[in-house]
């Protein structure tokens, strides 16, 4: 059991690996991912809330700021 346990951390720790370098080196998915209506706006602050988190665990600086970033301009979008 705690094996498959270890698998799903892993599993979990490559997407959102993935997810980061996605961000990371596609403005333009950044853009997409602010203004889409496809995704509520509680889902996407809590992707950004994990990737954060994170994030902030492994020190990456450069992505906490992007993903902050992201984080305010889908606040700010949701109030208008």
């Amino acid at each position: 059991m705690e094996e498959k346990l270890d698998k799903l951390v892993d599993f979990y720790d490559v997407i959102i690996e993935d997810s980061l370098k996605f961000f990371m080196k596609k403005k333009k998915l950044r853009k997409e991912y602010i203004q889409t209506n496809e995704i509520t706006f509680k889902d996407k602050i809590q992707d950004l809330n994990e990737l954060l988190e994170y994030s902030e665990l492994r020190e990456m600086y450069e992505e906490c700021s992007v993903l902050l970033d992201m984080k305010k301009q889908i606040i700010k979008n949701n109030s208008l």
